[in-house]
């Protein structure tokens, strides 16, 4: 068992802690880390880390795997097609530059979303360029053939300026007026005229990102694993791959009730969302329940020989792997959260 919560353990964090975790929150963490063999962890993005964990031999591309759990009706079609995420942004003027804001702080509805697409299309007919409806926040481009175009993932670009961060390749040009284009259309648009005189973000723009074919020959087929995690590109990970796909999970009980037989990666969708505008005391807390639902669970589980083996990735420094027998190394004593972690 893979267990994969981006940032829960940021070294930083356990840092400004150290004392509280040792003394009363962490001592099953604690053991278990202490037992395990350690594994540096490189920087990866969300998608190169997903198909690390899920032994991927290369990064599957993002728009395509999540389009084919969004849009399944349209990748189903052409699942060989590339494939763009086009997501609804804020562009706020900075001096001589734009800054991006993200459409999670934007509070779009799906009404408001559909009208800015239909708007978009209306608009492009006649370039024969189309957006496909993933959600509010979330839009799609499918083009029947690969483009040379190399985006800045919006995650890195979210809160900067855009300057350096337009896309590049033999397609860039006609991106970049696509999205000044975008701007012209949305700014006038009745829903952003509706939001500024309610005091609201504008939604004004589009950002492209993800970008990719779907090379079927680079996927690593694992019928014998599951997935469990609401990410739409996990669940387009487990699709790609033959694996079971199902919903996440929020405690180890529930987890162990469901489990497959073979390999499970365990996403925690909704604590990692969370995790980075915790305050110090509530992600201390959240710490002590994960304790509580994870770990003395998961501990009792590798005695009983219910699971075999292991993988935390806790956003640490390092991966921790433990199976029954790493539990038997009496020599290695309990170290403080700190260490383990940095």
């Amino acid at each position: 068992m893979t267990l994969w919560v981006p940032g829960l353990l940021h070294p930083q964090r356990v840092a400004q802690s150290e004392v509280e975790l040792t003394k009363k929150i962490t001592p099953v963490l604690r053991k278990l880390l202490s037992k395990a063999d350690y594994h540096p962890r490189l920087e990866r993005d969300f998608t190169e880390q997903a198909c690390y964990l899920f032994h991927q031999t290369s990064v599957l591309p993002r728009a395509a795997l999540s389009a084919s759990i969004l849009v399944p009706e349209a990748f189903q079609q052409a699942p060989d097609d590339f494939w763009l995420s086009v997501d609804p942004v804020q562009m706020i003027p900075d001096r001589d530059t734009l800054v991006l804001i993200p459409p999670s702080d934007l509070a779009i509805s799906i009404v408001e979303s559909q009208q800015l697409l239909q708007a978009f299309n209306q608009h492009f007919a006649e370039d024969g360029v189309e957006l496909l409806f993933g959600g509010a926040e979330q839009w799609f481009m499918q083009i029947k053939q690969s483009i040379d175009l190399q985006s800045t993932r919006l995650t890195d670009v979210a809160y900067q300026s855009i300057n350096q961060a337009y896309p590049r390749g033999n397609a860039a040009t006609y991106w970049r007026q696509l999205i000044n284009e975008t701007q012209m259309l949305f700014y006038t648009h009745p829903v952003n005229v509706k939001r500024r005189e309610q005091g609201l973000p504008e939604i004004n723009s589009i950002w492209p990102w993800g970008e990719g074919t779907l090379q079927h020959q680079n996927i690593k087929q694992r019928i014998h694993a599951a997935i469990f995690a609401d990410s739409a590109y996990l669940q387009g990970l487990a699709l790609a791959t033959g694996a079971e796909s199902k919903r996440q999970v929020t405690q180890a009980k529930d987890w162990l009730s469901q489990a497959s037989a073979g390999h499970n990666l365990v996403y925690l969708d909704t604590l990692a969302e969370r995790i980075p505008s915790l305050q110090q005391n509530e992600w201390l807390s959240v710490v002590q329940d994960f304790e509580t639902q994870w770990m003395q669970p998961l501990l009792a589980a590798l005695h009983a020989g219910t699971i075999d083996s292991l993988f935390l990735d806790l956003g640490a420094n390092q991966h921790f792997y433990l199976n029954a027998r790493a539990l038997k190394r009496f020599w290695r004593w309990n170290k403080n959260l700190r260490t383990l972690c940095e």
